[in-house]
């Protein structure tokens, strides 16, 4: 071998070995077929997107996290660092004649040049879901409820939801008058859970008392109740009434889904993408540091596209949720018993293959005439079961 051959990977993309690529695909299946009962249809969509088409869907810093490259006639390409847009894209363009809502629901990898992390590389797998065509607060409520079925599905039992509306604390700001650049501080520190920047801000700020309780009350993570409760008779502006409206709408319905004990109020949400326009959420487990799944009400995005239309949907790490799994002691496997058959006659080798595969086994046939000793070492090693099909009498 060349010692100066690299066979490492790119920093951030990893290699699947045979047992992890078949708990991804268990998982994968569990999911379309979970989505499949929902009424949504399966869509894929090329890896490879015009980068000022996709660039039409993301703000300068997400730009900048794309793989780009150059085709041989000069055409600027680059890996889709998401799903959703592309499916924006690809309805768009082909699918604008569909009634309305339309559901839809992908499986695939996707590329970001960003920093790795636990449970997310730069090529990462991820499973999820989009409703077009719909904009109430049942909609919003279907896919976190549709969200959390997935988890029940996989075996995650634990997990909590974070619900925010990326318009509302917009909303608050905006009748404090606040600076412009104090704004943005107020509302990073907010998302990052930086109370002690946040009280320093808002105590600094020229701010009535009533203003500063309410935007110290709207910072913190919550319960439902807790939070509505705390707006429960003030009066305040038609925007923000609206916003409020339909949050608490979408509330109720997760609370009539009976998923009052695992839903939280957090207007700190924002996502990792900015055409995010209304109710959004992430999904946590203790077993991880990071959200396992998220997503939300996307109304502008497929205007950028030529066919204004309001969506919503949600997307699952795979990487994640299988470190999840892993760490509570619940990975899948395939279940398939595996056999390793063999003997002197191979057309008898074969047909006794072919029928113990019609039963469910996973069936290996002895290629090289081993030994029964070197069958049987070579059985043990890949934890499979030795059965010798023997050959017909004469």
């Amino acid at each position: 071998m060349d010692p100066e051959l690299n066979l490492s990977t790119p920093t951030g993309i990893r290699d699947w070995h045979s047992e992890a690529a078949s708990t991804k695909r268990v998982v994968e299946n569990k999911l379309a077929n979970l989505f499949s009962s929902w009424g949504y249809e399966e869509v894929i969509t090329g890896t490879i997107e015009y980068e000022d088409v996709i660039g039409r869907g993301l703000n300068e810093e997400e730009k900048s996290q794309l793989y780009r490259f150059f085709g041989r006639e000069g055409e600027a390409f680059t890996l889709r660092p998401d799903m959703t847009t592309p499916i924006a894209r690809f309805v768009a363009s082909q699918l604008t004649g569909v009634p309305l809502p339309l559901r839809l629901f992908y499986t695939g990898n996707v590329f970001r040049h960003e920093k790795p992390q636990a449970g997310r590389y730069r090529e990462f797998f991820q499973a999820g879901i989009e409703l077009i065509g719909t904009d109430t607060g049942r909609a919003d409520a279907e896919v976190i409820i549709l969200a959390s079925e997935a988890l029940r599905t996989l075996g995650v039992e634990d997990f909590k939801i974070g619900v925010g509306q990326v318009q509302l604390l917009d909303s608050f700001l905006e009748i404090t008058c606040l600076p412009e650049k104090t704004k943005n501080l107020l509302k990073q520190s907010i998302a990052d859970k930086d109370y002690v920047t946040v009280n320093s801000i808002i105590e600094g700020a020229s701010l009535v008392e009533e203003e500063k309780d309410l935007l110290n009350g709207l910072s913190l993570v919550q319960s439902g109740e807790e939070f509505f409760e705390r707006l429960a008779g003030k009066s305040l502006p038609g925007p923000i009434t609206i916003h409020l409206e339909r949050l608490r709408d979408v509330y109720d319905s997760l609370a009539a889904a009976g998923l009052m004990d695992n839903v939280f109020i957090d207007l700190g949400i924002t996502r990792d993408f900015e055409y995010y326009t209304g109710i959004v959420f992430e999904v946590y487990s203790p077993a991880l540091g990071f959200p396992i799944c998220g997503g939300g009400r996307y109304n502008n995005l497929f205007g950028r596209f030529g066919f204004p239309c309001p969506a919503t949907g949600f997307a699952l790490g795979i990487e994640r949720i299988l470190l999840v799994l892993k760490r509570v002691g619940k990975l899948p496997s395939s279940n398939s018993k595996q056999l390793l058959v063999y003997g002197k006659d191979f057309k008898k080798l074969l047909s006794a293959a072919a029928g113990l595969r019609s039963q469910g086994f996973a069936v290996e046939i002895d290629l090289d005439g081993k030994s029964r000793e070197e069958l049987e070492k070579y059985a043990r090693a890949a934890g499979m079961e030795l059965l010798e099909v023997p050959a017909e009498e004469e």
